[in-house]
């Protein structure tokens, strides 16, 4: 019985042990493809920060917006204005023109005017239908609803322009050249905090205490 036993606790230790060194993997892999991207990757934080916190997500996740409601905003209360916090966000276009449209959209506004982006980016979650009600939404109707949030944000003249441009006629987008593609993310929302995946993403108290311990680690190693 005691030898079953042993033999049951090597299997765990040999599965966990398996497990650890995938996440290790998927971590490294994850580093790496943001290293080298081209894709435009909105953040707020410093770029050299010791705790990175990367979200993949869409739009049109009917999960992505309530994590946009119950946590993203949360973790820019708390750490936006932590030096050694960054946070990322990943678009995950979806297959359609409405996903297309946001992508186009959300990403040209970070390159030209990064401080005006995640006000956008908030209320295109609340604005967007959900993937299983886009029968319901047709691009036209879609575009509209759009145009009056860039006017809100109050760009010059040439920046709110190039934005209508994009909603009105958005460029097509290779979704098998994205990161996700590349680091095999199949769904939405992820989230990493410093390239370790975190399981449970709804508990916001479990994900702070994640970030704090590694605040923690980052200052036991200086």
């Amino acid at each position: 019985m005691l030898s079953f036993i042993a033999v049951i606790l090597a299997a765990v230790v040999i599965f966990q042990s398996k497990q650890h060194l995938n996440l290790n993997k998927e971590g490294k892999r994850l580093a790496q493809a943001i290293n080298t991207t081209k894709q435009v990757i909105p953040s707020w934080g410093h770029n050299k920060a010791s705790v990175t916190i990367t979200q993949f997500g869409n739009y049109l996740c009917s999960h992505c917006k309530q994590f946009d409601r119950d946590i993203v905003l949360r973790l820019e209360k708390d750490f936006k204005n932590n030096p050694q916090v960054q946070f990322q966000y990943i678009d995950v276009p979806f297959s359609n023109e409405i996903s297309n449209i946001n992508s186009n959209v959300s990403q040209k506004l970070y390159t030209l005017n990064k401080y005006k982006y995640w006000d956008l980016h908030h209320k295109i979650f609340t604005a967007s239908p959900k993937a299983s009600e886009l029968n319901k939404t047709t691009t036209a109707h879609y575009q509209q609803h759009l145009l009056p949030l860039i006017d809100q944000l109050k760009l010059d003249h040439a920046a709110t322009q190039t934005l209508q441009e994009l909603i009105k006629k958005p460029k097509a987008l290779n979704h098998r050249q994205g990161l996700a593609h590349q680091l095999n993310i199949d769904h939405v929302p992820v989230l990493y905090i410093n390239q370790k995946r975190i399981e449970n993403i709804t508990d916001y108290k479990a994900i702070k205490r994640e970030i704090i311990t590694a605040l923690n680690n980052t200052t036991k190693n200086r």
